[in-house]
């Protein structure tokens, strides 16, 4: 085996070094990254949701996407007055409606004093039966009139009808001692849970607790003990997304312990099931983040989901690195590991000027490889619109062996192609690794429309960029520390070895790259490596990472790597090994 793994570190990079690190992507050369998934968002699956056609709303927002037992896709979102449901049968491709859920109401009191009660803050949950849970907040326009309250709806028909709005909370009649942002939670005995932000308990302070009330029929009838979930004393726990990880049940909260908010998971065991309210000292409060964010940046309404591989992902809205206005924040997405602490690897899915905002955000899972994000977001309008993302799951990589025909088409690599750069605009990339006894083998498909090439240089053209090092650098492979490809859409291969933090033009024998190019649609391509070139002894296991080169021919090209990836630091490249069958 050593042989071939010696030279695995040389596959890369279309040095085309004149490119940047995207917005969201907060890694520097210094950086060291874990292993585990990433998430590499899809600039060309953007879609906006609402308003649809030529509707005119002054605002929608608070999206939430769920993917259906049979594969229907609903999202929710509220309009400023009422909540409104899409349907989508095809995978996201069109989507019917809107429906409206949860309807704006008018109230009158005994004394003849009326209101309007606006319908915020939708959620959406199938249960462990198939039938479908939506819940509401509804605040009253004018203060002392009706009370705020938690509403829920159940469908038995995957959203077609809905029952009639059942109010399970009622709050004060006043904007400071409401409550809000329902979310609910089926634990695997069957109890359905809806968690809220409550005020109602402090009406001589400014605080604010996280409570929760169950079902045990379904969310038909629900039990009127209203249970503290978490509480710090003189400040306001808020805006809770529970998650059910094994046997444990966790809520992401922002919690204002030093302003303004940051997300904290507070957490009980199923058994115990909020027995004890997590307070301000207890053990099962924790800061999310893995990296402390500076006390003046703002990082709040925070939303939970599971991968398949077993990580909790976060997403929330944060001022970092941006203005000081929290009305300005953007939304960010922090992976955690499986038991949902450690959030770091942070990404921005929409690309958000300073003067605008994407906030109010959810995620949720779109298929085994796939995440979506919904924000309320006005980046492209004047407005705030709901527009949803892909994200790409990037697994660690396992390497196996196989048979390649090196032609520039790709019909062996018959699965599916893990791994996928494409978050700055509709040029993307996605690619997989292969190796028999003699070969390392990469292939990729490149959507570009447009293909600049420069035969005098081809380096300055549109191609791929790929570099190898060791997972870990031993005395006799100092100098060798890693390789480099680089490789233009014609074809053209260079090839370089990193010697005392230089790199170097080597002669590389068969290596070689053939391509398919499809006018106006992008290339296939397929390189070939021997293990025989370089000659360092190293473990199966080593760091990759990869660059797409774009020339746009407006000057504003650019080299996008590997999500949470830089070139000048391996320690935040993949982590891949091979794997003989």
């Amino acid at each position: 085996m050593k042989p071939f793994l010696n030279i695995l570190f040389l596959f890369v990079a279309l040095l085309i070094e004149s490119g940047s690190i995207c917005a969201g992507d907060y890694i520097t050369k210094k950086d060291s990254i874990e292993g585990g998934i990433r998430i590499a968002w899809d600039y060309s699956s953007m879609q906006k949701l609402a308003p649809l056609g030529n509707r005119k709303l002054s605002w929608a927002g608070y999206p939430r996407v769920r993917r259906l037992a049979d594969g229907t896709v609903l999202a929710v979102y509220e309009t400023g007055r009422e909540v409104e449901m899409l349907c989508s049968r095809d995978n996201g491709v069109t989507w019917e409606g809107p429906v409206v859920v949860f309807e704006q109401k008018q109230y009158a009191n005994a004394a003849g004093e009326a209101t309007d009660i606006r319908a915020a803050n939708p959620e959406l949950y199938q249960l462990q039966n198939g039938d479908l849970v939506a819940a509401c907040n509804y605040r009253p326009v004018k203060n002392e009139i009706a009370p705020f309250s938690i509403a829920v709806k159940r469908s038995t028909d995957n959203g077609e009808t809905w029952s009639k709005s059942r109010i399970i909370y009622e709050a004060e009649p006043r904007f400071t001692d409401g409550c809000w942002e329902p979310a609910f939670l089926q634990l695997p005995g069957g109890e359905l849970q809806v968690y809220f932000a409550n005020e109602a308990p402090y009406t001589h302070s400014n605080e604010q607790e996280i409570s929760m009330m169950s079902s045990g029929d379904n969310g038909i009838t629900w039990d009127e003990k209203v249970k503290t979930v978490s509480f710090r004393k003189g400040k306001r726990d808020g805006m809770p997304a529970p998650l059910l990880v094994d046997e444990e049940i966790l809520v992401a909260i922002e919690d204002n312990n030093v302003e303004p908010f940051k997300p904290y998971i507070v957490r009980t065991t199923v058994s115990k099931n909020w027995d004890t309210p997590v307070y301000a000292d207890s053990k099962n409060r924790e800061y999310a983040l893995k990296d402390s964010l500076p006390e003046n940046v703002y990082a709040g309404a925070p939303y939970l989901m599971r991968v398949p591989s077993g990580e909790v992902v976060m997403s929330y809205q944060t001022t970092s690195q941006r203005t000081s206005n929290w009305e300005m924040s953007t939304m960010e997405v922090a992976i955690g590991d499986k038991s949902g602490r450690n959030f770091n690897k942070l990404t921005r899915p929409f690309d958000v000027p300073l003067n605008k905002e994407a906030k109010w955000n959810s995620i949720s899972l779109w298929d085994e490889r796939t995440i979506v994000a919904a924000a309320s977001t006005s980046f492209r309008s004047p407005g705030v619109e709901v527009w949803i993302i892909k994200g790409k799951i990037i697994p660690e990589l396992i390497i196996s062996q196989k048979t390649v025909s090196v032609d520039g088409v790709i019909n062996e690599w018959n699965e599916e192609l893990p791994i996928f750069i494409g978050s700055r605009s509709e040029t993307n990339l996605s690619a997989a690794l292969g190796f028999d006894a003699q070969n390392l083998y990469f292939c990729a498909t490149v959507n570009d429309g447009k293909l600049i090439y420069d035969s005098e240089n081809p380096q300055n053209s549109d191609g791929v960029v790929l570099y190898f090092a060791p997972a870990a650098n031993s005395p006799e492979n100092s100098a060798h520390a890693a390789y480099k490809v680089v490789c233009s859409h014609k074809g053209d291969v260079i090839t370089y070895a990193k010697k005392n933090d230089e790199w170097k033009n080597i002669k590389a024998e068969g290596v070689a790259a053939e391509i398919k190019i499809k006018e106006n649609e992008g290339y296939q391509l397929e390189l070939v490596i021997p293990f025989t070139f370089g000659n360092i002894n190293q473990s199966p296991d080593m760091l990759f990472t990869i660059g797409l080169a774009e020339k746009t021919g407006s000057g504003e090209d650019y080299t996008e790597y590997i999500v949470n990836s830089h070139p000048d630091s391996p320690q935040s490249w993949l982590q891949i090994s091979l794997k003989e069958n």
